[in-house]
């Protein structure tokens, strides 16, 4: 496969089994590919760059593209390698000059960037998985590419700060005429292209349909409901970063509950309080259920660290020794697997590394809802999930809610609004039931 330097992005696709092939050029501009999950797009990423020959559907050559290339990482942990923010916004400049006045300057102009306007000691695992995102755009733009490929790199992001990364991206391609592809299992991003795209299992194709609004869930009457109460509490992360400061709430009666908020705002940490992970300085919070202390687990936004390196089937057998998945559910969550197209046959020796992250979260999810929990926390479950598996998970879940409980931690606003019946806005220090309007009417 011979590869030239060029200031455009050119490539040829093949579909072999489906008798597709055709030649894709792109030049300055943000263009956007959406995708389903499975359907390739960090293959076909990583065919441009290289680093993969072919995928089981398709291959690439005649690879065309300019030499100085960045690529955005759908985990925003694997991008991030510096213990401070401030080395980890130098690390890239310094990979490519010696030149500290250089250096320096090109520092204090990333850094009038207003979130980029905290502390330069801090560690960058302290950020929410959205900052993380945005920490990683602004340090591949720094150093000037011709290309950024970015693979679902945006995901984290509510609507307000995807909409102003949109922003600082487009202004970056302006000034330094650069090419962007963003690979996307968020359909709504479409609107966002130059040109629009979509990857199937088949082809690649100019985005023709319509993107229709996803209906309001209607759940199931219950007696019996869980009540969550915060009083008083106060908590701080980081000794600088005060989170909850005499934190008072209280939300009655709800089967589901989503919690949604800026990136950074506190949603993951009020999990991680709700689970006794982290301890409030002061005040109290309870989730109960009939003034009993309700029973919890959670699946965290990065997924494999739920399962290190054990294989999926190791995952299940631990659930069933320590007695909170039934043994003879097993096969009903196989059966639960496979209405979402998921054969565990094929799965469950694969590790957390050899699975695509939406897999691997749909996975776990369908494993939790058949354990003896009370309630289940899902910390961004719609990430790198395509329209039509959100509307899987959403079936999975309704029925999950005939007799267990939900609480949803998500920036997607339009899934949480479509599914719970009570819905938490942090920044609001509101709770309302009513839909809102997704990104693409906002």
């Amino acid at each position: 496969m011979e590869l030239f330097v060029t200031d455009l992005l050119q490539f040829k696709l093949s579909f072999s089994k489906f008798n597709f092939e055709n030649s894709f050029t792109f030049g300055s501009g943000l263009h956007v590919i959406y995708g389903e999950s499975g359907r390739g797009k960090s293959a076909l990423i990583n065919q441009i760059l290289g680093f993969e020959k072919s995928h089981e559907n398709f291959e690439l050559s005649n690879i065309n593209r300019p030499d100085e290339v960045q690529k955005i990482f759908q985990n925003p942990d694997t991008q991030i390698v510096s213990s401070t923010l401030d080395g980890e916004l130098a690390f890239s400049l310094e990979c490519r000059s010696n030149d500290q006045a250089f250096i320096s300057k090109k520092l204090k102009n990333i850094r009038e960037y207003e979130f980029l306007k905290m502390d330069g000691n801090r560690h960058p695992a302290t950020l929410s998985g959205g900052e993380k995102e945005m920490l990683n755009i602004i340090t591949a733009f720094s150093v000037d590419p011709k290309l950024i490929l970015i693979d679902d790199g945006l995901s984290f992001l509510n609507t307000n700060k995807k909409q102003e990364m949109i922003h600082y991206i487009q202004d970056r391609i302006e000034i330094s005429n650069c090419i962007v592809l963003w690979l996307t299992s968020d359909c709504n991003d479409l609107q966002f292209g130059k040109t629009q795209w979509e990857l199937t299992l088949s082809s690649m194709h100019e985005w023709k349909n319509q993107i229709n609004p996803l209906e309001k869930i209607i759940h199931h009457k219950k007696t019996n409901y869980v009540n969550l109460k915060c009083k008083e509490m106060t908590f701080t992360y980081n000794e600088n970063r005060n989170l909850f400061k005499g934190f008072n709430l209280q939300i009655d009666n709800f089967r589901s509950l989503g919690i949604t908020g800026s990136n950074g705002s506190g949603k993951t940490t009020l999990a991680k309080l709700l689970l006794d992970i982290e301890k409030p300085e002061s005040g109290s919070i309870s989730l109960t259920q009939n003034d009993e202390k309700a029973s919890i687990t959670y699946l965290e936004q990065f997924p494999e660290k739920m399962i290190g390196a054990e294989s999926l089937a190791d995952f299940v057998e631990r659930l069933v020794s320590v007695g909170k998945l039934d043994k003879h559910k097993i096969s009903h969550g196989i059966n639960n697997l496979k209405s979402c197209q998921l054969e565990w046959a094929q799965i469950k020796e694969k590790t957390a590394l050899d699975l695509p992250w939406s897999t691997l979260r749909l996975v776990l999810t369908i494993w939790l809802i058949n354990c003896k929990y009370d309630l289940l926390i899902l910390d961004e479950p719609t990430f790198g999930l395509g329209r039509e598996q959100v509307l899987t998970l959403i079936r999975q879940l309704h029925l999950y809610l005939n007799n267990k409980y939900l609480i949803i931690i998500s920036h997607d606003t339009e899934f949480i609004y479509t599914f719970c019946d009570r819905v938490y806005d942090l920044d609001q220090n509101t709770i309302n039931t009513e839909k809102k309007n997704s990104i693409t009417n906002g």
